[in-house]
């Protein structure tokens, strides 16, 4: 098997407690679920909360947008004159 293929290994079932935080509830991650999903300390996942169970997964990465890209398209036309007025002091363009 190639190195850069991760092997895939069978869901498990574990018990875990739940502890007061704040108003919330916090659950603890079993180690082994931690290391099956290479978590880290701060990182965000995701849950999906259904009618008798609550999911926890990955949280996918969020892509980070450039500049040009969010403005890709945008022209006087679209947003109107104010935005493309011209300079009245040492702004710079």
């Amino acid at each position: 098997m190639p190195a850069a293929v991760k092997k895939r290994t069978r869901a498990a079932q574990k018990l875990a407690k739940l502890s007061r935080w704040g108003n919330s509830l916090g659950l603890r991650i079993p180690q082994e679920g931690v290391k099956q999903l290479d978590l880290k300390e701060g990182e965000s996942v995701a849950c999906d909360i259904g009618h008798d169970r609550i999911v926890i997964r990955r949280a996918s990465r969020r892509r980070k947008w450039t500049e040009a890209e969010l403005l890709k398209g945008i022209t006087p036309r679209i947003t109107g004159d104010e935005i493309w007025a011209r300079p009245v002091g040492k702004e710079i363009l």
